[in-house]
């Protein structure tokens, strides 16, 4: 059975296996970056799904929490990884093309620069140019890493990474562009020193985001078990996250960057999108951890019901707490009502005044006796434990009144005693 002509000749030339043609991927699509989009997406798809299973306003409350924290979620990793924290591009600039050679290129230079490195864009306007008599496809994108060591001074084996790279570039021959660029990152003495301060900036930054990873994990566990606890690990997340835009800030430069081209042509550096969005995401984190914190206080109905949790799942602990401070308190005072006695049932008597005392000591007869020194400890130790109780209590307010006695018993030690159905 003959298969008919042309089912399988789709991209084939006289017979020849299947040609493609070639995938260009953009500098900016990183892969590792495009991996945790798509698992933010699927776990949102994921969640979206089983939405219609849901009734009422439930829906669109959980609809609201699934969107926020998976928001949050890839705004950690994105903005950790990705390479907008600062950014710089020059249009339309006319520069020399390589070393030795007389030929000027017109193209667009663009700088990316991220917790771990930069990346450097240099495309032409057009992209295929006569330089030198050769059509030259000007279309670069190079990136430098410096993750994490400085390493020595210099360009050898125990210099820095960035350093090598940078040194690996000449060999190679890039543009002139490109290597006049990161020439300044590789500059480590006489006060000069961006590459340095970048990288350390980098570094604690990057520390902060990856701290600030887990403790969405635990917000997001917390906010199923006790909301207060929840908010309070939602503020620390926002801080975190804040207080990495604030190490940024204060570390990449002591001197801001600006390179030149021309006299009117200039790289200047300005905050990039990852920065602001981690910023402003912290910030939104903190406002909200607040509004959540204040509303369980005010409010615990209507933010337990948006939560979709218990209201009184957090009641059990507080009751027990009450109940032994209660038995603790009633301990006491019998204690303290209680007066001492002796084995045959008889209060002792005071001790006698020895006669070592002298009559210097009549003083002391106008001084306030010091009766009860232990028993005072004691009350003073239930006082300190009767406030930590309070704090307790105040953070953990009860939502529901306490169950009533049983008829017929006024001891609150008799209430599972069925002492009421025992009388004469």
């Amino acid at each position: 059975m003959s298969l008919p002509a042309g089912l399988y000749d789709a991209f084939r030339e006289n017979g020849a296996p299947t040609y493609y043609g070639p995938n260009q991927t953009a500098f900016m699509a990183d892969v590792l970056e495009a991996g945790f989009v798509f698992a933010f997406i699927i776990l949102a798809i994921s969640f979206y799904v089983v939405l219609p299973g849901i009734r009422g306003k439930e829906r669109i409350f959980a609809f609201i929490r699934i969107t926020f924290f998976l928001f949050i979620g890839a705004v950690i990793m994105l903005a950790n990884l990705s390479y907008d924290w600062e950014v710089s591009e020059i249009k339309d600039l006319t520069v020399k093309y390589k070393a030795g050679s007389k030929a000027d290129i017109h193209a667009d230079v663009a700088v990316h620069i991220g917790l771990r490195g930069i990346n450097i864009t240099l495309k032409g306007l057009p992209e295929i140019q006569n330089v030198d008599n050769l059509n030259e496809t000007i279309n670069y994108n190079e990136h430098f890493d410096w993750r994490w060591e400085q390493g020595r001074f210099g360009f050898g084996i125990f210099a820095g990474r960035f350093n090598r790279e940078f040194r690996a570039a000449q060999f190679r021959g890039l543009p002139l562009p490109i290597l006049w660029i990161a020439e300044y990152f590789t500059f480590d003495g006489e006060g000069i020193r961006w590459g340095r301060h970048y990288r350390q900036a980098g570094w604690y930054a990057h520390i902060m985001m990856w701290l600030a990873l887990p403790l969405w994990v635990l917000t997001v566990i917390l906010f199923y078990v006790l909301l207060r606890y929840g908010a309070c690990m939602l503020m620390l997340t926002g801080a975190v996250m804040v207080t990495a835009n604030i190490i940024w800030s204060s570390i990449r430069n002591f001197n801001e960057l600006v390179i030149p081209f021309t006299d009117t042509k200039q790289l200047a550096f300005t905050y990039g999108g990852s920065y602001w969005i981690n910023l402003i995401v912290g910030i939104l984190c903190i406002v909200l951890g607040i509004i959540i914190y204040i509303m369980d206080l005010r409010f615990p109905t209507a933010i337990s019901s948006f939560f979709g949790v218990d209201v009184l799942q957090d009641l059990d602990e507080v009751q027990e707490e009450d109940l032994g401070l209660q038995k603790s308190d009633k301990g006491g005072m019998e204690m303290d009502e209680m007066p001492s006695s002796s084995a045959n049932g008889h209060r002792p008597a005071p001790a006698a005044a020895t006669a070592a005392e002298s009559d210097d000591d009549d003083d002391e007869i106008y001084e306030p006796p010091m009766f009860h020194v232990q028993q005072q400890q004691q009350r003073e130790e239930l006082y300190q434990k009767r406030k930590s109780r309070n704090l307790t209590k105040r953070w953990q307010t009860p939502r529901r009144r306490p169950p009533p006695p049983i008829p017929g018993d006024d001891s609150p030690d008799e209430i599972y005693e069925n002492a009421g159905f025992n009388r004469v």
